[in-house]
């Protein structure tokens, strides 16, 4: 391969000096006003935001650049050039307002309605308001003209069309249309998103604005994301069609074979994502760009619910369900769904309409029933003997939330429910108030109201039923008449061992097929080439993706014990101390205690005594003698006795909890870290094969070290520091490194937030009277008086709140324990802050605000500067070698230290990309780094280098993992604090919470459920985080 010279749309701008002002904002974020930050935020009362600087540092290098790289590899990239020169001077904009009439409300269809939200059901509205303008456009020849190639629908409310096409000028067209004027495979479209049969829509359209193209006026501010927005949407016509399924930027082709069942119940699907942005382009001309990134997800197949069921009751007692085969490509393929609420079915308490309730159908043909009679009926037996309760708990988990249809009901308009939850009893012993007219209501059975009103008797009346609607209008339907709708993602709490490891292994995708499936993706599914509609609006697409040189940066210098420095050899990133080196800090231990769990066979005594004497070869200071330490046996379901002794052990000192276990995952090992935060005593839970390791006189050297090197961390120890090289593989990277590390590393401190987020339920159902969806759950790593000395905490926040809250205190901590450990502030505090995507930099920019203030309070006249830097771990950007070699992971793939800060990055941002770790499997995810705050004014090149370096921080592997070691940490927190909450709610604390909470703010009862929310979180966090230890590391 060679390069190659691409035709783009390019407009000249000012050209940029490497490492200067940033330009003007670009991307989806929003404009920035003059001198302000990226994402159009408004400044500060009586002032203006500082522009994002970088300096030019001083160095002898010939290129000003503090960091020389070290060397540069050719690469191709995922991402394609976009050349409108054949467009006209403009696009005209249209603007198109449906309204759903015929109930006791209009709804504009704009705003989002539950009936028709969701991934799935947002495919099909979008379908449905597609052959909604269709008809439009056919009625009106004098209006749109005859070609319909001319226009182009974001299938939501914006229509743009070719300059000249439209002859509707400035007036509003106002329509109505009903099922008569649709043809009945129209309207078989519309009506899956509907519950009404006499519905009707009211359509408003009119012009309303241009999208320049020409070169004068494209890159104006207001308008060139405008002509992205075009490309974006001209260039996904072919995908709005009933064979996908659309998700935001993710399509999903959903009448293909899936590349494999892991199970009877789940199928991993292929899917791909889609986007058009500016990126910066060459010589300061920005370019219009698409990239294309392959995707696999987990779907559940379309079975009866009974099969589910079934298969998930299989799974629960160890006897896992033969899957019906894989199909297609064993590897890389993917889809997508999204939360699925409301609908009705069955029979009801109240027998008002439940549109409220609604969801559409899938469009994707089902498979018929094919559950087990002899299977369901042991599922049944299993049901009535009552002692089962946590295996049908975990099975109405595995269900809630799922769409399903019933195939009792009538199919003349959209009917399926949404699984609440499981009924305690049966079709027998279940009642409910049937109302029999004039007033009147009487009590009757499940068994008996299938049996009068449907004249269906109930095959498997023993079993629970499916619930649905709300607490005052709940339905239950029988099992046996249950479907699951395809087109389902399966979430990642819902997974099964067998479908995430099904997600990775032998089945991730390597970079050559990779590469193969997004041409393929172009090829087939965009159909880019002789596309008519790309064509009539002068869009052409290149067919080759964009080659570039890539940077290979220099990797980090390890310190051990005794001032013991290493290196990564050349040709790879993974080091080890030298022999006989010890950790950097050893750990001060006062008394350890031991715990066996479950009748583990390990003799604890002769494991105490060689953790004892391993502890002290590598430096530890070891205050008791091992048979002095504390060994117990315990039953891992005591959890009260387990509370009881912890609380116990910390009054006597001791400083960690070793636990023991038979089962690689126990449930003890969560139990163990929830009372550690509540407690305030570490804990650490090993497999007993691992334990046997330190018993053995050969063999099992590596577990031992990896067990050690997690030790010395949870009692307080630091293994290793991190530096920047001065010089590697003989080559000078740095000429000033005393002044580069003064400058990075002293009095600096690094901070990292991670956040995770649950379902998109309301967090606490006030019509249920139930604390049902999960909180965000946010991470926060921070170093104290060494980069790699780091603490830690996590919080809770409102359900899927992107925006970090309460920095006020969440941020002080940070400051605080920092100066605790080395009695002054920071001088400047880098922050790695990841859960923001392309449209949350605004977000990010008003904690940025708030950050400053904290600083500003507690700082006094010299406030710490900060370096605020958005990480997007998933980032579609992808980077391939230009010449693909070998067949393993990394030999195929670039190699740890890629580095990427020009061409591709977003326009109008100080961007780089960079890939820290090996690819062990399938195509290693570089990482896209947005600097949004530099008050230090520190390079480009600076900040990139410096994530590198921290990379290499990590304490365990002694190799870079993807991000940041301050961002790892929080990611493990984040993962820490979600399962603290699931403990916290699976032991019984969170009703207490709960409980406290109302009785003292009962006048939320009748407020904003958010309002309810952000009281509930706060106090749950701090039930959950009352001895939280801060000051030690947290990397297991």
């Amino acid at each position: 391969m060679t390069y190659i010279t691409m035709s783009s749309f390019r407009i000249p701008k000012k050209p940029r000096q490497e490492d200067s002002a940033a330009g003007g904002s670009g991307g989806s974020s929003g404009s920035r006003p003059p001198g302000g930050p990226p994402g159009g935020s408004k400044p500060p009362p009586g002032g203006t935001y500082p522009p994002v600087r970088f300096t030019t540092p001083g160095s002898s290098s010939s290129n000003g650049k503090s960091f020389q790289p070290l060397s540069t590899v050719p690469v191709q990239t995922n991402i394609f050039s976009v050349s409108i020169s054949k467009t006209s001077r403009k696009f005209v904009r249209l603007s198109m307002e449906t309204i759903l009439c015929g109930g006791k409300t209009e709804v504009k269809l704009s705003d989002g309605i539950q009936a028709v939200s969701g991934g799935l059901n947002i495919s099909e509205k979008r379908l449905a308001l597609k052959q909604i303008f269709r008809k439009i456009f056919e009625r009106h020849p004098e209006i749109f003209g005859t070609n319909f190639l001319h226009y182009t629908f974001d299938c939501a409310t914006t229509i743009y069309c070719v300059d000249g096409a439209y002859k509707g000028g400035e007036k509003k067209l106002e329509e109505t249309l009903q099922q008569s004027d649709f043809t009945e495979e129209e309207w078989k479209t519309i009506s899956r998103i509907l519950r009404r049969q006499k519905t009707f829509f009211k359509i408003i359209l009119s012009a309303n604005g241009v999208v320049y193209a020409d070169r004068p006026n494209a890159m104006a501010e207001k308008n060139r994301q405008e002509l992205v927005r075009v490309v974006e949407t001209v260039t996904s016509e072919s995908l709005n069609t009933n064979t996908y399924l659309q998700y935001g930027s993710q399509t999903f082709p959903m009448r293909e074979q899936p590349m494999m069942k892991p199970d009877a119940t789940s199928e991993i699907r292929f899917g791909f994502d889609k986007a058009v942005r500016l990126a910066e382009g060459t010589d300061g001309v920005p370019e219009i760009v698409m990239s294309i990134d392959t995707k696999q997800s987990p779907f559940v197949a379309a079975t009866s619910v009974m099969k589910f069921m079934c298969s998930k009751f299989s799974e629960a007692k160890g006897r896992g369900v033969e899957a019906p085969g894989a199909s297609g490509d064993q590897r890389g393929r993917g889809g997508c769904g999204g939360d699925r609420r409301g609908g009705h079915g069955g029979h009801r308490q109240d027998p008002r309409d439940q549109r409220r309730r609604s969801r559409s159908r899938s469009p994707i043909e089902r498979s018929s029933v094919d559950y087990n009679d002899a299977e369901v009926q042991e599922m049944q037996d299993a049901f009535q003997r009552g002692n089962e309760e946590k295996l049908f708990g975990k099975i109405q988990d595995s269900l809630k939330g799922f769409f399903l249809e019933p195939s009792h009901l009538p199919k003349d308009k959209n009917r399926n429910i949404t699984v609440m939850k499981l009924t305690p009893g049966n079709a027998n012993t279940t009642k409910f108030e049937l109302n029999v007219g004039e007033g009147k209501t009487e009590q009757v059975s499940v068994a008996d109201y299938f049996l009068n009103h449907h004249h269906y008797k109930i095959k498997f009346p023993l079993l629970p039923l499916v619930v649905s609607g709300r607490l005052r209008n709940l339905s239950f339907t029988p099992i046996e008449l249950l479907t699951i709708v395809p087109g389902q993602r399966i979430k990642i709490q819902k997974m099964s061992a067998t479908v995430q490891s099904s997600m990775t292994g032998q089945n991730a995708t390597l970079p050559r097929e990779h590469t193969r499936r997004i041409m393929e993706i172009l090829k087939y599914h965009l159909k880019i080439e002789g596309n008519r509609h790309l064509a009539a609006f002068g869009v052409n697409v290149a067919m080759e993706p964009i080659q570039m040189p890539a940077m290979i940066l220099a990797p980090a210098q390890m310190t051990f014990g005794g001032a013991s420095v290493v290196f990564p050899p050349p040709g790879s990133v993974q080091f080890r101390p030298r022999n006989g080196a010890r950790f950097w800090r050893p750990a001060r231990v006062n008394n350890v205690a031991v715990i066996g769990f479950d009748g583990v066979r390990i003799d604890l005594d002769h494991f105490c005594n060689r953790l004892h004497s391993t502890c002290q070869r590598n430096g530890l200071d070891m205050r008791n003698r091992p048979q002095e330490w504390i060994k117990l046996q315990m039953n891992s379901s005591d959890t009260a006795r387990l509370k009881g002794e912890m609380q116990q052990l910390l009054r006597e000192q001791v400083s960690i909890v070793i636990g023991i276990t038979s089962e690689k995952k126990p449930d003890v090992h969560d139990i163990m870290k929830y009372f550690e935060a509540g407690i305030g005593l570490q804990t650490f839970q090993i497999h007993d094969r691992t334990a046997e390791c330190f018993m053995r006189e050969q063999g099992g050297a590596q577990t031992v070290d990896n067990v050690m090197r997690k030790l010395n961390l949870k009692l307080g120890g630091i293994n290793f520091n991190v530096d920047p090289v001065n010089m590697y593989e003989h080559k000078v990277i740095c000429n000033n490194i005393g002044g580069m590390k003064k400058k990075l590393f002293e009095k600096v401190q690094f901070v990292g937030f991670e956040m995770t987020h649950g379902s998109s339920r309301t967090l606490y159902d006030k019509a249920q009277g139930q604390f049902d969806g999960e909180p965000t759950i946010v991470g926060c790593g921070y170093s104290l008086s060494s980069p790699t000395e780091l603490g830690g905490y996590n919080f809770l926040q409102e359900r899927n709140e992107y925006k970090l809250k309460n920095l006020d205190s969440h941020f002080k901590t940070c400051l605080d324990q920092y100066k605790k450990a080395t009695g002054s502030l920071p001088e400047t505090v880098v922050i790695f802050r990841t859960g923001a995507g392309e449209g949350d930099f605004k977000r990010v920019q008003e904690e940025v605000e708030e950050m400053q203030g904290v600083c500003r309070r507690i700082g006094g006249s010299k406030p710490p500067k900060l370096v605020v830097v958005v990480v997007q771990k998933t980032s579609h950007t992808r980077i391939f070698p230009k010449e693909i070699m070998g067949h393993k992971a990394y030999e195929q793939n670039v190699k740890s230290g890629t580095m990427i800060d020009s061409r591709i990055t977003n326009s109008g941002r100080e961007e780089f990309i960079l890939v820290s770790q090996s690819a062990l499997i399938g195509t290693v995810r570089p990482v896209k780094y947005s600097v949004i705050a530099n008050a230090p004014e520190w390079s480009k090149n600076e900040i990139s280098n410096l994530a590198y370096v921290l990379a290499f921080g990590h304490q365990v592997s002694y190799q870079p993992p993807a991000v940041p070691h301050v961002l790892y940490a929080a990611e493990n927190l984040a993962k820490r604090g979600r399962n603290n909450y699931l403990q916290h709610k699976k032991l019984g604390e969170l009703s207490k919470s709960i409980k406290k909470v109302l009785d003292e703010h009962r006048d939320l009862l009748d407020a904003e459920e958010s309002q309810l929310d952000s009281v509930l979180v706060a106090d749950i966090t701090a039930s959950m985080n009352k001895m939280a230890v801060k000051n030690k590391n947290f990397w297991a």
